[in-house]
């Protein structure tokens, strides 16, 4: 029989993050391998304690297990998530999958899992996982490999220890095997500086480039606020180093092409 699969909640939306904006249903799972204290969200648990950690702070701490579903069989959990499926009169467009955490791939061993995304991609559903991409992962199945991984590789602002956030083989084997996947960082204005240097260390060693995106840390609205306009901003400026960069090769090439040199 395979392990019973914890999962906090199922729930439809519009995927925000990332690079597509999409209906989407999103499954997320129970259980991670991090606490991510640094980002000081706080939630008061069931026994009147309260956990620091991120902002998914009940689908990290076992503290909130009695509030998760436990599906035992694949059927039960394709039940649940195709309550969320919704048609489109005049489309065949489908919502997309996301799966998401805690951290997913600490239940890519269990059957449930697994065969519940095969079913929904089998069905023309896009799956999007996302992960902090410290965990082994193989790429034997044709679901994962045309998956979007989004990776949130955990930064020092974190408050988790470097040779756990960060494993380059877990990374690399993401972006050798998929096609659209991506990075995704949690920065903040005041450890920006630290921040930036991480982030091009973990591209430096990625293998080959694939697009980043910025999210603003937030523990309060306030702090959010304030981060949100900071990260819009880093944005800006990234964005228009590239956009130059690409204009002055195009330039280059171009001349090139007109001496009738090779590059």
């Amino acid at each position: 029989m395979s392990a019973k699969l914890p999962v906090v909640e199922i729930f439809d939306s519009l995927q925000g993050e990332g690079p597509y904006l999409h209906p989407a249903i999103f499954l997320r799972t129970a259980l991670c391998c991090f606490e991510c204290k640094g980002f000081n969200c706080s939630l008061k648990a069931p026994d009147g304690s309260t956990v620091t950690g991120c902002d998914t702070i009940r689908a990290v701490s076992p503290k909130f297990k009695e509030s998760w579903t436990y599906y035992e069989d694949s059927l039960s959990l394709i039940k649940a998530v195709e309550a969320h499926v919704k048609t489109y009169p005049h489309s065949n467009f489908k919502q997309d999958l996301v799966l998401t955490g805690g951290e997913p791939l600490l239940h890519f061993s269990n059957p449930v899992l697994i065969e519940t995304l095969e079913h929904f991609y089998r069905l023309g559903h896009t799956l999007t996982v996302e992960t902090n991409a410290s965990l082994p992962i193989a790429f034997d199945k044709t679901v994962l490999t045309e998956a979007r991984f989004s990776m949130s590789v955990k930064l020092s602002n974190s408050g988790e220890s470097r040779d756990k956030r960060i494993n380059y083989s877990t990374i690399r084997a993401i972006v050798d095997n998929t096609e659209q996947s991506y990075f995704k960082f949690v920065v903040s204005k005041d450890t920006w500086e630290h921040d930036k240097e991480e982030i091009f260390e973990i591209l430096d060693n990625t293998g080959r480039s694939i697009p980043v995106y910025l999210m603003p840390l937030g523990g309060d609205f306030k702090s959010l606020q304030n981060n949100t306009q900071f990260v819009v901003e880093k944005c800006i400026v990234y964005v228009a180093l590239s956009v130059k960069a690409l204009t002055v090769l195009l330039r280059l090439l171009t001349v090139l092409q007109l001496q009738d040199v090779t590059p």
